[in-house]
């Protein structure tokens, strides 16, 4: 080889580099372990823009962009953490360990902030909080009324979204499989059902539908076709074609834009969009709060008597930011079951959600209408759980020192625009919100819906009344409705029932009031409370959806007493919307005729007594008190209970995974305690006993029994012998152990304690050698095992009391120790008479001879 033939030879072989070899591959050497390689750094880019795709679901949720940080700060420590892990060549448990760590240790500072400066630090509380968040968030955030506060203890729910696609991403992406289609579709899966996941806690109205579908169809084809190009590039070879990668992503571009049109044309109405809020119920029952309506009689006049629930002269509220004449709701009534008109959830058809739900600062409302900000303060005469609103709420703040607490608990009910707070409300809260005036004002022109309403059986005697009072109104449901509202108001009479002739027109508006004393009654007597329960009534009959409303007038100056409260009735009209039928278009203002004469003549025998007054179905202020104090007592308990759980600053969850779980781990750990507990006192009874013999024979049965439990088959018998044990004990000192025990059982002389003491060191470490041939698993297993608990056979002490001599005294020891005490399965010889013992266990040694 020439001169210049070598120099060109090793010029080469510097440009491949050390370790090429013949084979004309250069060797790349990275330049530290923790730093990514190509591959990986696209890895991590795709994981982290499919986990911002992911995290633009909760877009409609939230309000703000706090959540997405906290969702891609998440993502990027769970990227960080990942490939840490995997460049230090640990298992993947190993990050996922790591990253529960950082979820409770970061989640405090990063989604607990509106709690205080207590959720700063990684406290019993704090943690407590981030984990009920974590396991019972999704409850919350279902039932929630979107958009929800973005700065509320919820950003868990993102935070952890967030955590879990950097940590599925990167993590499939790095997963050892063999198959190379497997290899490259893994992460591209996982990161698919994390997005689903994200979809089903989102609501029917997505963020963007371009983003979750196009967008992150584009990418995750991009993704896999890398991927499946890198671990097919060994079988391929070949050099890089930027036509075929134009080709790829133009046919990516017409995928995402055929299958956006195509999506949403075969899914219809965004209203069918597949999400768990559509079946999930919240948790809130709002029948248990009893009818304002049934109350009605606390707001009126009684003219010189005096009741301590009677608020007709006290302020209940002062209202700020509307003008007089503005009616302000207490509570919307949707159905009748016969006794009273109550509110409850789903009762009504609509688009708006009828369901009491919680709500954030922002309300997602969508009515049309003038807005208005007002601001009301509860006054001496208010109380109980239902919150004075006006219009549609668009948000709602609290003002008072406990704002934070009625916030997590207020509900309201998008169709019926009532409030509520569970707690209850006190005089001097006060709040401010942001509403919408609609439009309600019931004209010629309305319409009503024909909607069917079902009305409870209770109710069938309100047919008759309708269809007599209805006859020249011709078909039209709406025209219907007005004239029977004023057939009432022409024809009825207005009684609160206060004045000494007119207690009997009592009080409710259950179907015996409406009916008997009230439609079919001579006269029509009763007040707001009877002529809104009943024109509801009747409209719903008619066919125009209909539902009682309480509420005031506001007067001027803003100040409401209870002799401003008024109800109402609001009628469905065909496009939707509730229009409101004015108490004076259905409610007289003529006092009636007195029907029983004031006088002081004393009553004759053929005078009959008015019935007396049958009581309204029960309100919360007029229970007994009694009554009331066990139920606020019962119901402070089970709030407390379920709050604070069985421990202070743990939450319920943790009781009740205590109760269902830890309970009966306890049994169970306490059973095999109990397990190791008798091994140990027999070992204990063995090594003490009363003669040297005894203590050699309990040795022995302590390894015969040590190796049973570890699973070794070992003979037992009245017949068998030690040698013969020996020969099943997986154990290198068991034969002499054996011929130890023989030795010194049936040697002439009775053995020492101290011989005793040294053999059962020596069975000790047999023991402990055997135990150590074993795996862990397998030594527990002996520990707790029952078979040496068990006996080893039939006639064990009447064979040992055969073979011990009357005249030995020793000897008949030993055969109550090793043969009856200790059940060991096998005589236990005497030393009398050793010279025939020793050559029958000589015998028994060699064998049975031909």
């Amino acid at each position: 080889m020439s001169p210049s033939t070598r120099a060109a030879s090793r010029h080469a072989a510097r440009e491949r580099g050390p370790g090429s070899g013949s084979t004309g591959t250069r060797t790349r050497v990275r330049p530290h372990a923790l730093l990514p390689d190509r591959h990986t750094w696209t890895d991590i880019g795709f994981t982290l823009v499919l986990a911002a795709v992911v995290l633009s679901s909760f877009g409609t949720s939230f309000t703000g962009s706090t959540y997405f940080v906290v969702g891609m700060l998440g993502a990027v420590i769970a990227v960080v953490v990942t490939h840490l892990t995997r460049a230090a060549g640990w298992p993947i448990v190993s990050a996922v360990v790591i990253c529960l760590v950082l979820f409770f240790l970061l989640g405090g500072p990063l989604c607990l902030r509106s709690l205080g400066d207590t959720s700063f630090l990684p406290g019993a509380s704090t943690l407590g909080r981030v984990a009920d968040q974590a396991v019972f968030g999704w409850k919350d955030l279902l039932t929630t009324l979107p958009p929800i506060d973005g700065e509320g203890p919820l950003l868990v729910l993102p935070w952890m979204a967030g955590m879990l696609a950097g940590l599925v991403g990167l993590a499939l992406a790095g997963l050892p499989v063999r198959r190379a289609w497997l290899a490259a579709a893994l992460p591209v899966i996982g990161m698919t059902v994390v997005l689903s996941g994200a979809i089903v806690l989102g609501v029917r109205r997505p963020q963007s539908l371009v983003v979750q579908g196009a967008v992150f169809a584009a990418l995750s084809l991009a993704w896999l076709a890398l991927r499946a190009r890198r671990a097919s590039a060994s079988v391929q070879g070949g050099s890089t074609s930027w036509l075929r990668g134009a080709g790829a992503l133009a046919m990516l571009a017409l995928a995402a834009g055929v299958a956006l049109p195509a999506s949403g044309v075969i899914a219809g109405d965004e209203d069918r969009r597949a999400v768990a809020r559509n079946w999930v119920e919240p948790p809130f029952d709002i029948g248990r709060y009893p009818s304002p309506l049934a109350g009605f009689r606390k707001y009126v006049d009684l003219k010189g008597r005096t009741d301590p629930t009677n608020v007709y002269d006290k302020t209940l509220l002062d209202v700020d930011g509307v003008p007089a004449g503005t009616l302000v709701r207490f509570a919307a009534m949707d159905r009748y079951d016969g006794m009273v008109w109550g509110a409850t959830d789903n009762a009504l058809p609509g688009p708006a959600d009828d369901s009491f739900q919680r709500v954030s600062s922002t309300i997602d409302n969508p009515v049309d209408g003038e807005e208005v900000d007002v601001t009301i303060t509860l006054g001496e005469g208010w109380s109980g759980v239902w919150l004075p609103t006006v219009g549609a709420l668009r948000s709602m703040s609290f003002e008072t020192a406990d704002a934070r607490a009625k916030a997590e608990v207020f509900r309201y009910n998008l169709a019926t625009s009532t409030a509520v707070v569970p707690t209850g409300l006190q005089p001097g809260d006060r709040y401010t919100f942001t509403a919408v005036e609609p439009d309600d004002e019931l004209t010629e022109e309305t319409v009503g819906s024909a909607e069917p309403t079902v009305l409870s059986p209770a109710a069938a005697f309100i047919q008759q009344p309708t269809e007599k009072w209805t006859e020249g109104a011709g078909t039209d449901p709406m025209d219907r409705v007005l004239a029977a509202a004023e057939h009432l108001r022409s024809e009825g009479k207005y009684s609160d029932g206060v004045g000494r002739t007119e207690r009997v027109y009592v009080a409710g508006h259950s179907s015996w009031r409406l009916s008997d004393e009230f439609v079919n009654a001579p006269q029509i007597v009763g007040n707001d409370e009877q002529y809104a329960a009943t024109m509801a009534l009747i409209a719903n009959e008619i066919g125009v959806p209909a539902r009682v409303v309480l509420g005031a007038v506001v007067p001027e100056g803003g100040r409401v007493t209870g002799k401003e409260v008024a109800a109402w009735v609001e009628l469905r009209a065909a496009d939707g919307s509730w229009r409101t039928l004015p108490t004076e278009s259905f409610t007289p203002i003529t006092p009636p005729a007195d029907q029983v004469p004031e006088t002081n003549t004393p009553m004759s025998g053929t005078v009959i007594p008015p019935p007396n007054p049958i009581p309204p179905p029960s309100d919360a202020g007029e229970q007994s008190d009694a009554d009331l104090k066990e139920r606020r007592a019962t119901r402070k308990k089970s709030e407390q209970d379920e709050e604070d759980g069985l421990i202070p600053d743990v939450p319920g969850w943790f009781g009740v995974v205590l109760t269902y779980v830890g309970v009966p781990l306890l049994v169970v750990a306490l059973l095999l305690g109990a397990v190791v507990g008798i091994k140990a006192w027999r070992r204990h009874r063995r090594r003490s006993a009363d003669s040297a013999s005894a203590r050699f024979v309990g040795a022995w049965r302590e390894l015969v029994d040590h190796a049973r439990d570890l699973g070794q088959v070992v003979p037992l018998g009245p017949s068998v012998t030690r040698r013969e044990q020996s020969a099943g004990i997986v154990s290198g000192q068991a034969g002499a152990l054996a011929r130890r025990a023989d030795s010194f059982v049936f040697g002439p002389r009775t053995p020492e304690v101290a011989s005793a003491t040294t053999y059962w060191e020596s069975v000790d470490a047999e023991r402990r050698a055997m135990s150590r041939e074993v795996g862990r698993w397998q030594r527990v297993r002996a520990a707790v095992s029952l078979r040496s608990l068990r006996p080893g056979g039939r006639g064990q002490a009447a064979a040992a009391a055969a073979a011990a001599p009357d005249t030995a005294a020793d000897g008949a020891a030993d055969a109550a120790a090793g043969g009856q005490a200790d059940g060991a399965g096998e005589p236990r010889p005497t030393p009398g008479r050793a010279a025939r013992l020793r050559g029958l266990a000589d015998w028994r040694s060699r064998g049975t001879p031909d």
